[in-house]
């Protein structure tokens, strides 16, 4: 399995939802369930920039784990397996050389 080794900025900005069932009831109480062995699936949102021939490889890397599970060790230091949201590929040409490429990446739980 592949690994997303390229630099992101600093900065990234995640999500950790958890799925919960929940009940409530006429009396106040309110009875909560997690969803399924992976209710925690986090998420973050992250931009790479560089010169376009760098950018370039990382857009392909990208593009080709949108389907494809990858490992990456995200900013707190944890070794997981993610994929690409499919529709966050987002590019910026700064300069006609120059390019930010923001995206998303999804947490997995197969390849």
């Amino acid at each position: 399995m592949d690994t997303f080794s390229y630099c992101v900025q600093i900065g990234a900005t995640g999500t950790v939802p958890v799925k919960v069932n929940s009940a409530q009831f006429d009396d106040g109480y309110k009875q909560v369930s997690g969803v399924g062995i992976n209710s925690v699936a986090e998420t973050w949102s992250l931009t790479s920039k560089g010169p376009l021939a760098d950018m370039q490889k990382v857009r392909n890397f990208l593009t080709s784990h949108c389907t494809a599970s990858f490992y990456w060790n995200n900013p707190w230091g944890e070794r997981k397996m993610y994929r690409v949201k499919a529709d966050s590929i987002t590019p910026n040409f700064v300069t006609g050389q120059y390019v930010e490429l923001s995206f998303t990446f999804e947490q997995a739980f197969a390849p």
